[in-house]
């Protein structure tokens, strides 16, 4: 876990209340694949699970005693580990933090060296503007121009050293925040190519399709690509594309299948990121069929080309599917639909899947369909998965 952790990028995020940061890390999330973790988020969470932990800090800030430094870094830690161990983060963003030199230096030596402070600047008359206007709706006792303006004073003397602390190691990139998003967002994406990290370019969901022979996977891909105008993918496909285009890298691949040879899994991931990239400008989502067949593909595909929202699962008996690809055979000609062939393709199907979907129920990820039922019955329950993600 610690070797995991020292190759991720740790990105500390400073910025006054007000000046839109959390918005900015919204998008650094969805753009980069990082985790974005807030001290006061954590600690609520921790006293809102009822742990012993949880209740020993309740108690703490009701007897009205700042939380230990130790004990944040420790939450801190904790959730960054649980972040590794899902096997897709790409490096994290510690959200207003630190507000003391002390702070950065702890954590530094507790935890790993920070390879970038990016700082949202904004006027202090544009932050309090920001905040009334939010104070009008929000609800938020704390948003009021008197305590906003004491708020902003003592950010501003708590950073100040914290912001020169770090441009001496030159580290320090502060951006103009008294932009539009995008404009500001734009900057975003230049600071953090100064440390050798390029946008996936995917802001559209991902779903992982996933189901045996003669599930009707098919059948619900399309319907799904007619209404959500998603874009359909299946690693086979892009496979046999390649090698039919001729192209010098689909000679090289023709000739590696040909001579018995594994396709890698980073090949096909590269065929499908361009694949992706091509359809980016006009595409809703993006349905990756019949993929991952190994829990270690699916890992590889959300560090390198983009996170998946869900994976949603054909439920079918083996009996079942069985009895279909039979039906299949009278007519389709083809050569492995047999009975002997179909009982092995199904039983390699289900060695392969158990763990997969056990990797991702453990994430909260798994939508496991019935597709034993009409058609219809079944397209409703996917329907009502992808409006979890997306508009129809």
């Amino acid at each position: 876990m610690k070797e995991q952790l020292a190759k991720l990028p740790v990105i500390f995020v400073t910025g006054g209340p007000g000046s839109g940061k959390g918005t900015q890390c919204d998008k650094i999330v969805k753009e980069f694949n990082f985790t974005h973790l807030s001290s006061g988020d954590l600690l609520r969470a921790k006293v809102a699970s009822g742990s012993a932990d949880g209740k020993e800090l309740d108690a703490m800030m009701k007897a009205g005693k700042l939380v230990p430094l130790e004990k944040v870094l420790d939450l801190i830690t904790e959730a960054m580990n649980k972040a590794v161990s899902s096997g897709s983060c790409n490096g994290f963003l510690i959200d207003g933090y630190p507000r003391e030199i002390d702070q950065g230096i702890k954590f530094e030596a507790k935890i790993k060296p920070c390879s970038l402070v990016i700082d949202f600047d904004v006027p202090d008359e544009v932050m309090v503007t920001r905040l009334v206007e939010r104070g009008k709706t929000s609800g938020r006792v704390d948003d009021n121009e008197e305590t906003i303006r004491a708020r902003l004073k003592t950010y501003r003397e708590a950073t100040v050293p914290v912001a020169e602390h770090y441009q001496k190691q030159n580290k320090l990139n502060r951006i103009d925040a008294n932009r539009t998003v995008d404009e500001v967002f734009g900057d975003v994406i230049k600071a953090f190519a100064t440390i050798g990290l390029e946008p996936s370019g995917f802001s559209q969901p991902v779903f992982f399709i996933v189901g045996g022979p003669g599930s009707g996977k098919g059948t619900q891909c399309e319907k799904i690509v007619a209404e959500f105008h998603f874009t359909h993918l299946s690693s086979g496909d892009l496979l046999r594309a390649e090698v039919a285009s001729g192209s010098e890298k689909g000679k090289a691949l023709d000739q590696a299948m040909k001579a018995g040879e594994l396709v890698t899994t980073e090949t096909v991931l590269e065929l499908m990121k361009n694949a992706m990239e091509k359809e980016r400008s006009t595409s809703k989502g993006y349905l990756i069929d019949g993929y991952p067949r190994k829990v270690e593909q699916g890992e590889l595909f959300e560090k390198i080309v983009a996170p998946c929202a869900a994976c949603i699962f054909f439920d079918v008996s083996a009996e079942e599917m069985k009895k279909r690809l039979m039906k299949r055979g009278e007519t389709s000609g083809r050569a492995d639909d047999n009975e002997e062939t179909i009982s092995k393709r199904l039983v390699t199907f289900d060695n392969e899947t158990k763990p997969v979907l056990s990797y991702y129920e453990g994430k909260g990820k798994l939508n496991r369909i019935n597709a034993e039922r009409g058609v219809d019955e079944i397209y409703a329950d996917v329907r009502n998965v992808l409006l979890n993600f997306v508009k129809s």
